[in-house]
């Protein structure tokens, strides 16, 4: 009678002590020293001859707009705005988050053009901080790694444009000489707004291989915006995007973000399996053997039915997902299992999952002198698969990958607090209709097969018989009802809140 409690305790235990642990990794503040060779030390202007030259700072609409004496100088709202104008035709625009050129509501922005032999840019991020960066990198495919890289940062007030480049490591290195090549013609940060106009040239050497984006030479653009230091660029964590096919530099109007299909498959196809699939399908075959009874579908109980059917989408989803996400990142996820463990918690999960159904193909006969050792051992391995398949969707909410709010976290508590409390009220109810002075008492509980003998089955049988369902049938009925409500709306929340990111960082 204590296994629900105990195996509940448990769950509940594990999601709310992940959830505690368990977070986006907050950057925190660079504290380096002012010795780049690249960028001098932050000094007033005032009684300096060593002080560098003002920043210029010019709009896009005209040239004519003077030079303001201080990087942080006030600048319209309406000038930023402009960046947009010409993504309609004239010039070509990446945005993030998708579609947010449309809106004109982009995180960050980064418009191209042909000129002759040189590509024109443009880098704007909004809600920026000192010590940040926005940056776009041209790549032969759509993933980090040997991407040539133009970084616009503000460290310590001071707004640059560097060039730079992500090794096959994914680690971003500034160039030796990360002027060379490059002609800024602005730049600005003020009120929270970082831009960049500048020039590079169009040949650059990019994994050892000769490139020209003047002429046919194709790149995927990837975005990125992040914090920054006086050594370079630290991790860009999700505000960032590629994008949806690679496209010559003189093309115009607005890009397509990838959507990032394989990686919201996999997210979709696991929230299916384990928060909605699986949680049903071992609510059916815990507590309503003996509902339904008498009522068959190819000789086999109802009850029956519906469970291998759910186990078998939950399996066939988990396998598909599996799939879709290794083909994704071409192998093995580069993070840490110490700074989360989701990719460790996922291979479990899916071998448990693989070993289900043959266990269940060879399992002994219901009246088997042996059947409470497969019942144990398919109970142990299927409770551990969905644990872990639950909270691996939990650890899935802090990767920047699948870039979605944090909030999300509070829908699978609420979801597995449902889950445990569903457990509890049915174990309780069984306990209290299947007492001895109940009107019909019955001596078959959940779990009572799970002991060498075979009263449940021999009650099962009796029932069967009469074509009779053990006492708080109804309720049973009723409580499942209002159970799978509530588990699909929880799900399909989740579901949709994948299928719509990326979200911008909170």
């Amino acid at each position: 009678m204590k296994w629900p409690i105990v195996q509940s305790a448990v769950l509940l235990l594990t999601v709310f002590g992940i959830h505690v642990s368990t977070g986006y990794e907050t950057s925190k503040p660079f504290n380096f020293p002012d010795d780049d060779p690249y960028y001098p030390p932050a000094v007033p202007f005032a009684n300096n001859p060593k002080a560098p030259p003002p920043i210029i700072i010019t709009t896009i609409t005209t040239p004519k707009i003077p030079a303001q004496p201080t990087p942080f100088a006030q600048v319209s709202p309406q000038v930023f705005s402009s960046v947009y104008d010409g993504c309609d035709g004239t010039k070509g625009c990446l945005g993030y988050p998708a579609s947010c050129i449309q809106q004109r509501s982009c995180s960050a922005l980064v418009t191209f053009a042909q000129k002759g032999q040189r590509n024109e840019f443009e880098l704007w991020a909004t809600k920026s901080t000192d010590n940040s960066f926005v940056a776009v990198g041209l790549s032969e495919d759509d993933k980090m790694g040997d991407d040539s890289v133009t970084e616009c940062t503000v460290v310590n007030g001071r707004v640059n444009v560097y060039m730079s480049q992500n090794d096959a490591t994914k680690t971003n290195v500034r160039l030796p000489n990360p002027t060379e090549g490059l002609n800024v013609i602005s730049t600005t940060f003020s009120d929270g707004n970082l831009y960049c106009k500048f020039e590079r040239t169009s040949q650059f050497v990019l994994g050892g291989k000769k490139l020209d984006a003047s002429q046919n030479q194709k790149f995927f653009l990837l975005l990125a915006r992040g914090p920054a230091s006086n050594g370079g660029l630290s991790y860009h964590g999700s505000e960032k995007t590629v994008s949806d096919r690679s496209l010559k530099l003189s093309e115009t109007g607005a890009v397509g973000a990838s959507k990032g299909t394989l990686v919201k498959l996999h997210g979709i196809f696991m929230v299916t399996a384990w928060m909605l699939a699986a949680s049903c399908g071992l609510l059916l075959a815990r507590y309503y053997k003996l509902t339904w009874v008498g009522q068959q579908i190819m000789g086999k109980d109802l009850w029956f039915v519906y469970h291998a059917i759910l186990m078998m989408v939950t399996w066939t989803l988990t396998m598909i997902a599996f799939i879709l996400i290794f083909s994704e990142l071409g192998g093995w996820t580069s993070i840490p299992a110490n700074e989360n463990p989701h990719a460790v918690i996922g291979l479990i999960t899916t071998l448990l999952a693989f070993i289900q159904p043959i266990m269940a193909y060879f399992r002994p006969h219901p009246d088997g002198p042996r059947r409470y050792i497969f019942n144990w051992a398919h109970w142990l391995v299927g409770k551990a698969a969905h644990v872990l398949g639950v909270v691996c969707i939990f650890l899935a909410v802090g990767l920047d990958k699948a870039a979605i709010p944090y909030w999300v976290t509070w829908l699978i508590v609420v979801y597995s607090v449902i889950y445990i409390l569903s457990h509890i009220i049915l174990t309780l109810s069984q306990c209290f209709m299947h007492a001895p002075w109940r009107p019909r008492p019955t001596t078959s509980m959940a779990m009572k097969d799970m002991l060498p003998p075979r009263e449940s089955y021999q009650d099962s049988l009796n029932l069967a018989k009469n074509k009779e369902d053990a006492y708080g049938s109804q309720f049973r009925r009723v409580y499942l009802f209002f159970y799978v409500l509530l588990v699909t709306s929880f799900s399909i929340a989740v579901i949709a809140t994948i299928a719509k990111a990326p979200w911008p960082k909170q």
